[in-house]
């Protein structure tokens, strides 16, 4: 006959906490392997301090000197909680953590509409008077440590979305637009007082930026020298700008070409080339009454059609099924014209042949943007690369021209390691 199950199996004893983690080999200790990560050498050694009362927050692994702590995807709260000696022990009844996140939404205008969504609605309860345990002390410590990690996504009805970064735009008009994503961590400590209990709360907001890189470089060599040998490194996309009737004018087509990966850092350079082509009238035509933005207006007294390039970010919020979207320039790029010229080259005097006109440049983002692409459902922002050439009004050879190519905006450049 066997043995019972239970004399079969070994004696269980409840493991040590595992040790605290550093990314820094100690004293007595060598690291075998290591895999980099970016930025890994900048981890903050820093802590953050809130007080408010007799209840103080201090969070760890921050930089120095914040006014606000931050936190990227998966980042972990760690700190703790310190009760002045002026608070009396014997009458705290609860030491509470929150971790909170929110976005709010407002539509403005003939069919205003706001809602709320939580992100973020965790809670902790780190010591309470009416949970008998032998892990927790039966009088309150001055000194409750916590650690707890962000969650990477939160759910919307049936709908799961990444949690997004602190964020906050206003758009006025009608209808106007204003939303904003943000997080708090709240330390709550209750006390019982001779007729009703007291609670001491410290909110501490933080700023949630999760980061994200590019899966690859953007092409390095310029765009003539690398299109015959890798085409595959550029992205193009075409379109025609047609000609007003009356000038008996043909219409040109025009190329944009954009690095193959579309996906840049907010502080990337982006290159790009745009190239006309068409029968050298036409050409003539554009490049005698042509002038480029931001750059200051062309001596040309007829100048009556303006080229440029411009980063263009678009929002987009729902609210109760009314959905409202709006757009803003972040950034102005360069244009430069490249040989050969059609006003210089003698030798383009058959105005029926066909030739091509290039120019280069490059744009990147204003210095205050600090967040990149993200959707979270009632509310998404795009980027997108916009070449623009207007006429002025009544005036001009050729009819506007808009052209609008989708790119990603993450928070950090590539690098390799």
């Amino acid at each position: 006959m066997s043995e019972p199950l239970d004399q079969q199996l070994p004696l269980y004893s409840p493991s040590r906490s595992p040790p605290s983690y550093s990314p820094h080999s100690r004293d007595g200790e060598e690291t075998l392997a290591q895999t980099c990560r970016f930025h890994s050498s900048s981890h903050a050694t820093g802590t953050f301090t809130k007080h408010h009362g007799d209840v103080t927050v201090v969070l760890s692994e921050q930089d120095e000197d914040v006014d606000v702590p931050s936190y990227g995807r998966h980042g972990l709260l760690a700190g703790s909680i310190i009760l002045d000696s002026s608070l009396k022990i014997e009458d705290i009844v609860a030491v509470v953590l929150k971790v909170e996140g929110r976005i709010k939404l407002n539509i403005s205008g003939a069919n205003a509409a706001s809602k709320t969504v939580k992100t973020v609605d965790e809670q902790y309860e780190l010591w309470s008077c009416q949970t008998p345990n032998s892990s927790i002390s039966s009088t309150c410590p001055r000194l409750i440590p916590f650690s707890t990690i962000l969650p990477p996504t939160f759910k919307d009805g049936n709908h799961e979305y990444p949690l997004p970064p602190s964020y906050e735009v206003n758009f006025t008009g009608i209808p106007g637009l204003y939303a904003k994503c943000t997080y708090a961590i709240r330390a709550i400590v209750k006390t019982h007082g001779s007729f009703w209990d007291h609670k001491q709360t410290v909110s501490t907001p933080f700023i949630y930026r999760p980061r994200k890189r590019p899966p690859q470089p953007t092409v390095a060599s310029e765009f003539f020298s690398s299109i015959k040998v890798s085409p595959e490194e550029w992205f193009q996309t075409t379109s025609v700008l047609q000609a007003r009737p009356s000038t008996k004018l043909e219409s040109i087509n025009v190329s944009i070409f954009l690095p193959a990966v579309r996906s840049f850092g907010l502080r990337d350079t982006i290159p790009y080339h745009i190239q006309l082509t068409g029968p050298i009238s036409s050409l003539k035509k554009f490049y005698s009454c042509v002038q480029y933005e931001p750059e200051p207006s062309s001596p040309r007294s007829q100048s009556t059609l303006t080229m440029s390039v411009s980063l263009c970010r678009q929002v987009r919020v729902e609210v109760k099924g009314q959905a409202v979207w709006k757009s803003s320039i972040i950034g102005s790029g360069t244009l430069t014209a490249l040989p050969p010229s059609v006003e210089l080259d003698p030798r383009l005097s058959h105005s029926a042949h066909e030739m091509a006109l290039d120019w280069e440049g490059e744009i990147r983002c204003r210095d205050d943007i600090r967040v990149g692409h993200f959707d979270a459902g009632k509310i998404a922002m795009s980027d997108f690369l916009v070449f623009s050439v207007v006429p002025k009004p009544t005036m001009g050879a050729f009819n506007s021209l808009r052209m609008i190519v989708p790119i990603l905006l993450v928070t950090d450049t590539w690098v390799e390691h």
